[in-house]
């Protein structure tokens, strides 16, 4: 029965070092979709985010957010309907 376990366990590892591309997340901007239909225009889509930060301090018109997370949550649903996550750093440069 040990020797049964180990094998198993080994079979395992060597099948999870043979393809490291399925266990890693993507993200929108690094990696962006692969497939396309029809023509494929950069276009800008009007889409909101959520930021989640420890703290927050409201002076007059200006917000100021301490501790941002690094990654951000980005959706829109019109015209396109689209959600993922993207490294806040990249979607405040956009």
């Amino acid at each position: 029965m040990t020797m049964y376990r180990s094998a198993c366990i080994i079979i395992a590892v060597a099948c999870l070092l043979c393809v490291p591309d399925l266990v890693f997340a993507q993200d929108a901007i690094s990696s962006p979709a692969q497939k396309s239909i029809g023509g494929s225009k950069a276009e800008m889509v009007p889409s909101l985010a959520v930021l989640n930060s420890k703290g927050a301090i409201l002076q007059g018109n200006k917000l100021t957010l301490s501790d941002v997370s690094p990654n951000s949550i980005v959706f829109a649903d019109r015209p396109v309907r689209a959600a993922g996550h993207v490294l806040t750093s990249e979607f405040i440069k956009q």
